[in-house]
């Protein structure tokens, strides 16, 4: 945390930020007309830097005693406008969403089982937080659902369970489908614990809904280069994102898995990085390459700030914590934007930069089990995928479309008497 900054000098250093990571001027400029009361206040009561207590003692001096969830969209903003400045300040970033939602809480005879049921999920299963909360997200209507209708596991009958099924929205086919199984699954957990002596998850209809993948964003060689090129290695900062986009673009590494990267995951007498993927939980081993290796050590020796945290890659600004995902995503838009990289329908976050060197090994004719390898997939079927942006080995599978009859054309609604 900095300390005795006034909040006009808080306020630049958080322009910049904010411009870093691609908010509009118009969102700054809100921030600006909230900050300035702020200024007012303090020179009212004759402070003259700013932190947390100040923030917080101009809320209370605006909003009282107040209640986040019950304050109106204009009074949540500036709490959230608020908390932003003293967040930026006390770690050097702000963190997204924080407080826009109210934790769901569940309450009625159903509450304790799907309280039983995610933690059996947790313990036993051993779901990612992010699925979890899926999980939490679906249950919650149903939950509610459950309870204004007065549906308890004595009386709870297949058409009611329906009769909810029937309210999901049709078009929404992606929900529908997630919502249908972790159901399914919730009446499966129910039977086996003899909570329910009825296997209501049979009566769960299927859907057809089958997932489309769309197509993996690519960046050619050049828009790559470019990228590398546009940081400016003569500093701290520039020397820890080099080695961070090396690791995504040369090795193809997740962001959660270069976040995670510590001193014991580079083994320096081999040359090879062995890490447990966040995603797969899956083993993997990769080269360390020699362009990657050099720029690790020049962060390591010129770069990293002093610190006990054993992560590989730390903020800038004190406190000196590991870095999150948001980070790295923030970190490629932002060097996208100063290479003048074209990104218009593309997506441009740190993903990208696996799938371009997905592309670039496909195009050097790379055997997919080795493109999976370097990938850390955990099957081919995910490696699979890729094969849809080879446009090159695609043609080669085009079949020349025969010529037709004259009678085709001839025929009502044909070329010619259409």
């Amino acid at each position: 945390m900095k300390k005795n900054q006034t909040i006009d000098e808080l306020m630049n250093e958080f322009f910049d930020y904010m411009r870093s990571i691609h908010r509009c001027e118009g969102t700054l400029k809100r921030y600006r007309r909230n900050w300035k009361r702020v200024n007012a206040f303090m020179q009212y009561r004759g402070i003259r830097f700013y932190d947390g207590n100040v923030g917080r003692s101009y809320l209370k001096h605006e909003l009282g005693n107040f209640d986040y969830h019950q304050l109106d969209r204009q009074k949540r903003d500036l709490v959230n406008i608020i908390e932003a400045l003293t967040e930026f300040q006390e770690s050097g970033r702000v963190f997204k969403g924080a407080r826009k939602h109210k934790p769901k809480e569940f309450h009625g005879p159903w509450a304790v089982d799907i309280k039983a049921f995610i933690e059996y999920k947790k313990q036993v299963i051993g779901l990612s937080r992010k699925t979890i909360a899926s999980y939490l997200f679906y249950l919650y209507p149903f939950c509610c659902y459950l309870n204004s209708n007065k549906i308890s596991k004595k009386n709870i009958k297949p058409s009611g369970v329906l009769a909810y099924v029937e309210r999901l929205n049709p078009d929404l086919a992606a929900s529908k489908h997630v919502a249908l199984n972790i159901i399914k699954n919730f009446f499966v957990f129910l039977f086996d614990q003899q909570i329910l002596h009825i296997d209501f998850s049979r009566i769960i209809p299927r859907n057809n809904y089958k997932h489309q993948p769309k197509l993996p964003s690519t960046f050619t060689d050049e828009e790559i280069e470019s990228l590398l090129k546009t940081i400016d290695r003569g500093n701290p900062r520039g020397k820890r994102d080099y080695s961070i986009l090396l690791l995504a673009t040369r090795l193809g590494l997740r962001a959660s898995d270069i976040c995670e990267l510590t001193f014991d995951n580079i083994l320096w007498d081999r040359n090879v990085i062995i890490l447990n993927q966040v995603k797969t939980k899956r083993k993997q081993e990769l080269p360390l390459l020699p362009e990657v290796g050099n720029a690790i050590v020049d962060y390591l020796k010129h770069g990293r700030p002093v610190t006990g945290d054993n992560h590989c890659f730390i903020h800038v600004y004190g406190p000196y914590e590991r870095m999150h995902s948001h980070d790295i995503g923030n970190m490629v838009r932002k060097y996208m934007t100063q290479a003048k990289i074209n990104y218009s329908n593309r997506k441009h976050g740190s993903h990208c930069l696996r799938h371009s060197l997905a592309s670039a090994l496909l195009k050097e004719k790379v055997p997919l089990p080795v493109i999976s390898e370097v990938l850390g997939h955990s099957s081919m079927e995910s490696t699979m995928d890729y094969l849809r942006i080879d446009i090159a080995a695609l043609k080669k599978c085009a079949l020349e479309v025969p010529p037709l009859h004259t009678f085709f054309y001839e025929q009502k609604g044909g070329k010619r008497n259409g």
